[in-house]
């Protein structure tokens, strides 16, 4: 319908004459006419990829946080590990000491040539050296240094930093504190002490053997 040359495409709802379609009021009465708000035109840019770049960015401001945190606590973890392996390696070693006295007690003060000799009856099972794959066997002398009954050495697996005072050599020794104690053993007239390097094989130590 057209009406002066305009595209007519409704009518008023007041007086029903026919409004032109860009009217915004009515040319025969003057009431407004309704009209509807235009829509705001739809966003093109992906919600998917707004997610993707916050992420980006909030892990990108994490990574500084994450490598400090790191820092501090990986290397206190090692740490409190390596000390729970210490203490577990000394155990062991007081556990063979034992079950080596309770031996000795039933075979007239005489301590048995090898380890396996204290299974069962003394102790249930040879226990290994704490860390690493667990297959770490603890070394056995008899007789040991410096005319003792015996000695039980470990594998010299254990973290140099977790010796802490423990005598080296012997109960007058310095603190493995302040010097490269490697070995941690049992020595029946000292009890726990720190060595150095590897296990003698001199006349000085006497007769050896392993608990294999």
């Amino acid at each position: 319908m057209h009406e002066s040359g305009k595209l007519v495409t409704a009518a008023c709802a007041t007086c029903g004459a026919p409004l032109p379609a860009d009217a915004n009021y009515c040319p025969k009465c003057g009431r407004l006419v309704a009209t509807s708000a235009t829509a705001a035109p739809k966003s093109t840019f992906p919600r998917w990829l707004l997610v993707v770049i916050i992420a980006g960015a909030a892990a990108f401001l994490a990574l500084p946080i994450m490598a400090i945190l790191a820092a501090i606590l990986i290397p206190n973890f090692l740490h409190a590990r390596a000390l729970s392996e210490m203490a577990a390696d000394q155990g062991n070693l007081k556990q063979i000491a034992v079950a080596l006295e309770e031996y000795a007690v039933d075979h007239s003060g005489r301590y048995p040539d090898r380890l396996p000799q204290l299974v069962p009856k003394y102790v249930a099972h040879l226990p290994n050296v704490p860390g690493g794959d667990g297959t770490g066997a603890y070394d056995y002398h008899h007789p040991g240094q410096q005319s003792s009954a015996y000695e039980i050495w470990d594998d010299g697996s254990m973290d140099p930093g977790t010796f802490g005072r423990i005598p080296m050599g012997g109960a007058n020794g310095p603190a493995c504190l302040s010097v490269n104690c490697k070995y941690v053993v049992y020595r029946a007239d000292v009890g726990i002490i720190g060595e150095p390097g590897a296990v003698s094989t001199d006349t000085g130590r006497g007769s050896s053997s392993t608990n294999q």
